[in-house]
């Protein structure tokens, strides 16, 4: 192998076994890059673990010693680098079939021996030239994408805190508690999550309850068209102001309605049914549509009991606080109206879980939009529009720092376009361009995504409906470092059009948690080894067992049960240091002595099991019985014991003697002390025992 003085971060691998034909090649291109060499298959796959960063393409013999020019290319389709690196193979051979080959396995071109050099050099630098130029349009076309994406954040966020923004005002308007709001979401959360807990009709998925709980803010944002004298008077209302207070539903709904921009999102939906049905009633004696029973929408139903009792147990002008109990007594007993027997019955049982909800800090159910101050909301001279602005510009100074801090790589793409943007994040973390036009077909082809896990993209998207439009995933994707990591892709899916769903667009973020995969990974193994020997301990051992034997209607297996002769003279003797260094030994040599599939493990002190899968020929269980006994004599001669060290196995046999773990073990152990019975140093079966 020789490798070239580096005058090129850029690098071409030229594979031969005749070094004159290297030399040729070389020649060619090492005044525009380094040149990298390998007499052979092994050593060219070796160069490019080492440097597939680097090379811009390979030329490729195809007859070579050890590993020929099609073996390279098999073994190198399972690289990450395969993709990444053009390959043109250099062959003597012509024939349609060997050409028909070399492109099925994934060359870019065919070059014949003998060869015009100049002709060589010509079609290399094309074919890096074209790679140079796809990387360069996938950069052009992600960097596109970026502003797009902010802007369309700050939209989201904009609409987002104008509905907040505007719920506060109107609570703070009627002299009502500023954590109104809040006190209404975390009701309205809770009682959904009870409904879907406990009735299949109710099975609100955690995006639904998410959206009806944001909604439910939104419930009486019609006081804000309600005279203040009939909004703020704090005794009972008259007959003809009633009517008045009640047109606050229907108001509500009318500035909803202006929303023309949003009116096909499903949060407006529930927004709107919420704002106009809660104070609909079960027993039809509500307003303003007077619906009956399930034809009031759930959401609505849930929202007008929260409002209920957060109403009584709160401060209003019009009324004293009431009691907890106080409260309970009177929707109970229909003063405050009736309620859907189902979501009664649920809101009572949970009551006490409710009310430890809601005793949490304040601070903690304070509405995130709103700053901490001890200034007042708003001042006189400062309008609607001027308040909205300035906390607008808050939040987006907090996104910003926010989403920084997170490491989370955020994306948008637009279904419309085909256009896929992340946050600078993306830039930092793979290079590139944010913005990535023709998104779907990029994907496809992208060697940063590995190759297999790109079927899990497509069926997570297959899987988006308006009913479940949250997807989740975990991919394996290349860094800058050149390394693949694996990240947690989010996505979120919105939707219009009702009866024709129609995505419109897929919102998500990607977090890196190759850490967290790597120490998982490590923990599970920590977690099911025994420290002392490197095999199964009880846990694990006795779990794969089992599911094993719960696998099969009719499981064919053998259980070995074994120990050591006596084991605790060893220990008195020789100090437990020594017993120790005999137990590390045995399991190294019963680690190495079973297959695979089969499971070894130490289940306590000096006892040891194994569990031998898909065997039932007696004679072979004789046979590992009888070299298991040899096992442990031939230990004693490795670590130079002193005295003689022999083990002891009782067998039993599936589904003869059980088709359990314990019932194996049980009929395992009873044959075991039948062996030590019998001197020691030995095997017995438990069906040998039934005969006698």
């Amino acid at each position: 192998m020789v490798i070239e003085p580096v005058k090129s971060d850029e690098a071409i691998l030229i594979v031969d076994d005749v070094e004159l034909n290297r030399a040729i090649l070389s020649e060619l291109f090492q005044k525009e890059y380094s040149i990298l060499e390998a007499e052979n298959g092994a050593e060219a796959l070796e160069l490019i673990e080492q440097n597939g960063g680097r090379i811009k393409v390979m030329l490729l013999d195809l007859v070579m010693p050890e590993m020929d020019g099609f073996q390279v290319l098999s073994q190198l389709r399972n690289s990450r680098w395969f993709p990444q690196i053009p390959i043109v193979l250099i062959t003597a051979e012509n024939s349609e079939s060997t050409a028909l080959k070399g492109y099925t396995s994934g060359v870019s071109d065919i070059i014949n021996k003998p060869f015009n050099p100049e002709i060589v050099h010509r079609r290399v630098e094309n074919i890096i030239e074209l790679y140079n130029h796809k990387r360069f349009l996938e950069t052009k076309l992600q960097e596109q994408y970026r502003l797009l994406e902010k802007q369309a954040e700050k939209l989201k966020k904009a609409n987002t805190f104008v509905i907040d923004t505007l719920s506060t005002a109107v609570e703070f308007r009627s002299s009502e508690s500023g954590f109104h709001i809040a006190r209404m979401r975390k009701i309205t959360e809770f009682l959904l999550r009870a409904l879907s807990a406990r009735h299949e009709q109710y099975d609100f998925s955690e995006e639904e309850i998410s959206m009806i709980s944001d909604a439910a803010a939104l419930h009486d944002i019609g006081k804000i068209a309600i005279p203040d004298e009939v909004l703020l008077k704090p005794g009972r209302l008259t007959p003809e102001e009633f009517e008045i207070m009640k047109t606050h539903t229907t108001k509500g709904c009318e500035i909803l309605e202006s929303l023309n921009y949003a009116q096909d999102e499903e949060y407006y939906r529930y927004s709107y049914e919420i704002c106009r049905h809660h104070h609909e009633r079960w027993d039809g004696k509500g307003y303003p549509d007077g619906l009956k029973g399930n034809q009031i929408p759930i959401w609505a139903q849930v929202v007008a009991l929260a409002d209920v009792y957060e109403a009584l147990t709160g401060e209003r002008v019009y009324k004293p606080v009431y009691s907890h109990e106080k409260a309970l007594s009177m929707i109970v007993n229909g003063e405050c109206g009736q309620f859907n027997p189902e979501l009664l019955n649920c809101f009572l049982e949970e009551i006490d879980n409710l009310l430890m909800e809601l005793r949490q800090p304040e601070k903690q159910l304070a509405p995130p939009s709103l700053p901490v101050s001890s200034k007042p909301v708003a001042s006189q001279s400062e309008t609607l529009s001027e308040r909205t602005l300035r906390l607008l510009e808050l939040e987006r100074q907090k996104y910003r720092v926010l989403s920084d801090l997170s490491g989370d790589i955020t994306f948008d793409y637009d279904a419309q376009t085909d256009l896929l943007t992340f946050s600078e994040k993306y830039t930092e973390m793979f290079g590139g361009s944010f913005q990535m036009q023709d998104a779907l077909k990029v994907i496809e082809n992208t060697d940063k995504i590995l190759k297999e896990d790109k079927p899990i993209i497509w069926k997570v998207l297959k899987e988006l409906t308006p009913e479940q439009p949250v997807g989740k995933m975990e991919l394996r994707m290349q860094t800058l470092a050149g390394d693949f990591e694996w990240f947690e892709v989010l996505i979120n899916a919105l939707w219009r059009n009702e009866k024709e769903p129609e995505c419109v667009s897929l919102i998500g973020k990607m977090t890196n948690i190759n850490d967290q995969k790597l120490e998982t990974s490590r923990l599970k193994r920590q977690a099911s080894t025994d420290s002392l020997t490197g095999t199964y301990n009880r846990k694990a051992a006795v779990e794969l067992i089992s599911d094993y034997l719960l696998s099969e209607p009719m499981p064919q297996g053998a259980l070995f049960f074994m120990d050591i002769d006596d084991f605790k003279s060893f220990n008195d003797d020789y100090g437990h240091q020594y017993g120790d260094k005999i137990l590390q030994k045995i399991g190294e040599k019963l680690r190495g002595a079973f297959r695979g599939t089969d499971i070894v493990g130490r289940i306590g002190g000096d006892e040891f099991i194994v569990f031998l899968e898909e065997i039932s020929s007696r004679e072979a269980i004789i046979r590992k019985a009888r070299e298991v006994c040899g096992m442990f004599r031939k230990v004693g001669d490795e670590i130079g014991s002193p005295r003689e060290i022999t083990g002891s196995v009782g067998v039993a046999c599936s589904p003869d003697d059980g088709l359990s773990f314990d019932s194996l073990l049980a009929k395992a152990d009873q044959a075991l002390y039948h062996a030590k019975k019998c001197g020691k140093n030995q095997f017995s079966f438990s069906t040998d025992l039934s005969k006698r």
